[in-house]
């Protein structure tokens, strides 16, 4: 009989879990079967858990240590310079003053936008059972959960991005001319060593904000959810903890993960570039790479420093990403009802149309937030549905359960958008999970920028049995 080839080996129409592979183990030198569902349950994956009965942020890693310990550069986290086009160069890991490659980078705005981000898609899930909550992420779906596909993306790298003055255009650029002023666009100290140029925006409307990034392209953004929702997932994950703000410890446990997390975030030192909180020079601590843990700056005069900045985060080279300025959640709404509890709206569509901002037209309710008084709460249970964490529940502290802040304003009426991540004033009450119910969409102050960031659609895969085959676009799931 004569050979058949592989492109003439017919495919199976219906798989099911008693379907048999052949394969050959080199070790024992044999060829034999196996089941498909034996080989598809066996997709190496790395999370946390945490107890339901415990008020502890601190988790229990999960899964496959050693890929929990290699995540960081699986996934490619780290500097880089991204084209509008989303084209992109990885940046060295010892500095991102050049290219991993070789050759000087420039961060100017001349060689694209200075992000930080992935360098490969993964997926993840979270589900929970009667004891513990968990996630986890893989290199492919995890057999049994609701998968969302994490396309690559990228965030501005310094946790806050600069404007185009001149043309109204979102950047991650570190470019010291007055078109790229920072701050509040005040030029009174352009040259003096508390200048605003090298800054990010500030007190612009963030709905502006948002759509003065979609001037970069297709798939540009600023401070779009669901991105914001996985560098917390990453956090919480790799620190296996869901406090951010607890103390830096560099010592990694045995098995080589990190603990602890990265401190409370800056200093609040505003005060020295005319009540600016956008302090820091775009660059700053770009000589670091790709460093995680918790660094100071030197804003000099010269060769004389005026200024220590203290306690500056950093995530695999993602510096100032919480406690440094608000920045608001895009694709996402709430609403205020007359029993005080609070709606919360999500967008669906996430294609080439532009970024729902100022109403809740095209965006589908997620949740409710439970009804309080004015002022700060707890989570002490959280939704993670549609990559927007909200709380569900409070009574959790700032060293307990989720240990970030909400703002609640206790209103009984109207629209407002979800400032995130917290000032260099919130203190505590900051971190990955915080969150400020109290402004509009177009609300603009001197402590409010925006990130620049880029991405594809986000998917979900619905695999509730081992070989599941259901995908959908994660803006149709029902």
């Amino acid at each position: 009989m004569d050979a058949t080839k592989i492109n003439e080996i017919e495919e199976f129409a219906n798989i099911n879990a008693n379907i048999r592979m052949m394969g050959y183990d080199p070790a024992a030198q044999k060829t034999g079967y196996v089941r498909i569902s034996a080989v598809q349950s066996k997709i190496p994956y790395c999370g946390c858990r945490w107890r339901k009965d415990s008020s502890s942020p601190e988790g229990e890693p999960i899964g496959d240590l050693q890929m929990l310990a290699q995540l960081p550069s699986i996934l490619g986290l780290g500097g880089y310079l991204v084209q509008n086009d989303h084209s992109r160069r990885k940046l060295a890991s010892d500095t991102h003053f050049k290219f991993a490659n070789g050759g000087a980078a420039k961060l100017d705005g001349s060689m694209g936008h200075y992000q930080w981000g992935t360098g490969i898609p993964f997926y993840y899930a979270q589900w929970e059972d009667d004891v513990f909550d968990y996630e986890a992420v893989s290199m492919a779906p995890m057999s049994g959960r609701w998968n969302y596909k994490i396309p690559v993306f990228s965030i501005a790298c310094s946790g806050a991005s600069a404007l185009d003055r001149t043309n109204n255009i979102l950047v991650s650029y570190c470019n010291r001319t007055a078109q790229y002023r920072g701050g509040n666009n005040v030029a009174d100290n352009d040259a003096a060593w508390n200048t605003l140029l090298g800054k990010p925006v500030v007190n612009v409307p963030e709905n502006n904000l948002q759509k003065y990034a979609e001037k970069n392209g297709d798939r540009w953004g600023a401070s779009m959810f669901p991105v914001i929702y996985v560098i917390g997932m990453l956090c919480r994950i790799i620190f296996h903890n869901r406090n951010i703000q607890a103390p830096y410890n560099a010592t990694l446990t045995k098995d080589g993960l990190r603990q602890g997390g990265l401190g409370m975030g800056v200093d609040n030192v505003n005060t020295s570039f005319g009540n600016q909180y956008a302090t820091l020079d775009i660059d700053a601590l770009a000589d670091k790479g790709d460093a995680t843990g918790v660094f100071s700056y030197d804003v000099k005069d010269g060769s004389t420093v005026k200024l220590t900045i203290r306690n500056i985060p950093c995530f695999y080279g993602l510096k100032n990403f919480y406690h440094y300025l608000w920045i608001m959640l895009h694709g996402c709404n709430i609403t205020y009802n007359a029993d005080k509890t609070i709606n919360v709206f999500a967008q669906r569509i996430w294609d080439k149309t532009p970024v729902v901002t100022d109403t809740t037209s095209g965006m589908r309710q997620i949740g409710t937030i439970p009804a309080m008084d004015e002022g700060w709460y707890f989570g002490k249970r959280m939704s993670q549905a549609k990559l927007l964490m909200f709380p569900t529940l409070f009574g959790g502290s700032e060293s307990t359960f989720f240990a970030d802040g909400f703002y609640h304003n206790g209103l009984t009426s109207g629209l407002r958008g979800l400032l995130a991540l917290g000032t260099a004033n919130n203190g505590g009450n900051a971190g990955v999970g915080c969150l400020n119910g109290n402004n509009g969409p177009g609300n603009a102050r001197v402590n409010n920028g925006a990130a620049l960031n880029d991405t594809y659609n986000f998917e979900t895969r619905n695999e509730p049995s081992p070989l599941g085959k259901h995908i959908e676009r994660w803006r149709r799931d029902s």
